[in-house]
């Protein structure tokens, strides 16, 4: 077999520097462009091995699947970090997985390497693998993790750089990207935000793979033409109940972001409001950087002195707040007013429980609430 990595490495064994605009633009866009792409490991020996990236999942912060949905934590906060970095993340007590970071520095935003195949050092990864072999060597993304010795140690690693690098490459000739419905999660399975190279062995198997839907792929680096990329977007807008926002109509589309308030600022935060009734204890009204404080929205004190932050109550305490939201249009409609006129909005708490607190609650509130506006005026 051709030692692909002896033909891209420069003198200091760096493979060539790779485009990180593929990365930058957000989730779909890389899981599109990193197919064909190759993940190499180099070896303390001076070996590799290499897999060509034949499967890719999407994710960001607005999406219920995604581990970044509820807020940063010490856990995903590669995935708020630049693109191009090593998420990796431990999962069933006995896997890991591996993201590259993608999308805005601040937003957290990756794509999954599901699968890939194999193309130089295989006998390292077989070896690795127990002594598998064939598409089971790097058909799954914690296969392909086991194959190529990924584990926490390289989280938040630099993509760039050895000992574990991204490398350009093209699709081949005749190869096709497949978009299908996500595998393997329980929320917003449905979103069509899994892509494949078509027919290659290596692609994990599922019914799915039957019905993917073609993209236009041509030209230089994937050739993903902005029509192909498009058409994936297309259908994800049809899928996705928390995109964008905006004006009753749908018209205006917003970023709606969480962050708490103690958290240091972010260039691309958009406007930042405060959702809380109390002002955050020990913060400066200069420390904070609150554009908008919207006290009025927050739960009613009872509900917040029953709540406590148990995160056991945090069910019974989201119905209730959404009561006590529906109940109070008032505060509802100036945040979406607000919203509606700015093109990101970051909702700032205090708590310090990221996944249970009351802007986790807002946010879904007022996504929930907008898709079933737009679903009405379509009735209409």
């Amino acid at each position: 077999m051709a030692r692909i990595c002896d033909e891209i490495d420069d003198e200091n064994g760096n493979g060539n520097a790779f485009p990180m605009e593929l990365l930058t633009q957000g989730a779909d866009h890389a899981a599109v462009g990193l197919l064909g792409c190759l993940l190499v490991r180099d070896w303390p020996d001076g070996t590799h091995s290499a897999v060509r990236i034949v499967e890719t999942e999407a994710y960001d912060q607005n999406d219920p699947a995604s581990h970044t949905y509820h807020g940063r934590s010490e856990r995903n906060r590669a995935m708020f970090g630049p693109a191009g970095h090593a998420y990796v993340y431990f999962t069933y007590g006995m896997h890991y997985c591996v993201n590259v970071t993608a999308g805005a520095d601040g937003f957290g935003c990756g794509v999954l390497i599901r699968a890939g195949e194999p193309v130089e050092g295989v006998e390292h990864m077989t070896q690795l693998r127990g002594g598998r072999t064939g598409a089971q060597l790097t058909n799954g993304p914690a296969k392909l993790c086991q194959a190529l010795a990924i584990d926490k140690s390289l989280y938040g690693h630099d993509l760039r750089m050895p000992p574990l690098r991204l490398v350009r490459a093209s699709l081949k000739e005749g190869e096709r990207i497949g978009c299908t419905p996500r595998i393997g999660i329980s929320k917003a399975a449905d979103r069509p935000r899994r892509l494949i190279i078509m027919g290659n062995p290596y692609v994990s198997k599922s019914p799915l793979n039957a019905k993917a839907v073609p993209l236009d792929t041509a030209g230089p680096m994937h050739g993903t033409q902005a029509k192909g990329t498009q058409a994936m977007q297309a259908k994800q807008t049809v899928a996705d109940d928390n995109g964008g926002h905006g004006d009753s109509d749908g018209n205006t589309s917003c970023d709606v972001r969480i962050r708490r308030v103690y958290e240091e600022p972010s260039a691309d935060d958009g406007l930042r409001v405060l959702v809380d009734r109390l002002w955050p204890r020990g913060r400066s009204k200069q420390s904070a950087h609150v554009d908008v404080w919207i006290k009025d929205i927050a739960p009613s004190k009872e509900l917040r002195t029953w709540f406590g932050h148990i995160p056991e109550r945090f069910d019974e305490f989201t119905s209730r707040y959404r009561e006590e939201l529906d109940a109070n249009p008032e505060p509802v409609s100036r945040l979406r007013e607000l919203i509606a006129g700015h093109p990101r909005v970051t909702l700032l708490y205090g708590a310090k429980d990221n996944e249970h607190n009351n802007a986790v609650v807002l946010r879904k509130y007022l996504l929930d609430t907008q898709v079933s506006q737009q679903e009405a005026n379509t009735r209409k």
